[in-house]
């Protein structure tokens, strides 16, 4: 089913997507925006462009031309999953710097007075567990707790647009 390109296509682009999003972390702290949170959503732009390129060449190298679902599918998550644990190994590094501890420490100051002001909408709309709980979350952000989140979440959000891309590039056989 897999031909021998699947795994040059998946570390290849998975890497090019991965630094991308990096870079993109590091030109948001050189502007002067806190690389956390959701200012990195964009970046997953740069890893959709990636999973379309690998679907697309791995396709292109199948002696026939011919790619499965399952296979455009599986080629487009994995793509995506190793950009994810590349970006991550990457900010966990960054954010251990002594530069990365205060870009989080002046988040969680951030952080903390904005959910302060909103308490009351908070605790009327939940209870004060839930609040208590989401403060003592936010001040526990760490490294390994932006590189897990990064492992956990971009896999997650790449799985509706695989199954796009692999519905886009799948061919029937053709007789």
């Amino acid at each position: 089913m897999f031909n021998q390109s699947f795994a040059k296509n998946l570390f290849l682009f998975g890497s090019v997507a991965g630094v991308v999003c990096f870079l993109y972390c590091f030109v948001l702290d050189v502007m002067g925006i806190i690389p956390l949170s959701g200012k990195l959503f964009p970046s997953n732009l740069f890893v959709l462009v990636a999973m379309i390129l690998a679907v697309k060449n791995y396709r292109k190298h199948n002696p026939d031309a011919i790619l499965h679902f399952w296979e455009g599918l599986v080629v487009s998550v994995l793509t995506a999953s190793i950009a994810a644990v590349l970006l991550a190994l990457l900010m966990y590094v960054y954010f251990a710097t002594a530069h990365g501890q205060s870009l989080i420490q002046v988040f969680i100051k951030q952080a903390l007075v904005e959910y302060a002001g909103g308490k009351a909408q908070i605790v009327k709309e939940t209870n004060e567990a839930y609040y208590n709980s989401l403060i003592a979350g936010i001040k526990a952000i760490s490294p390994s707790s932006i590189a897990w989140s990064e492992i956990k979440q971009r896999p997650l959000i790449a799985i509706l647009p695989s199954i796009m891309i692999s519905l886009y590039f799948r061919r029937q056989y053709v007789k």
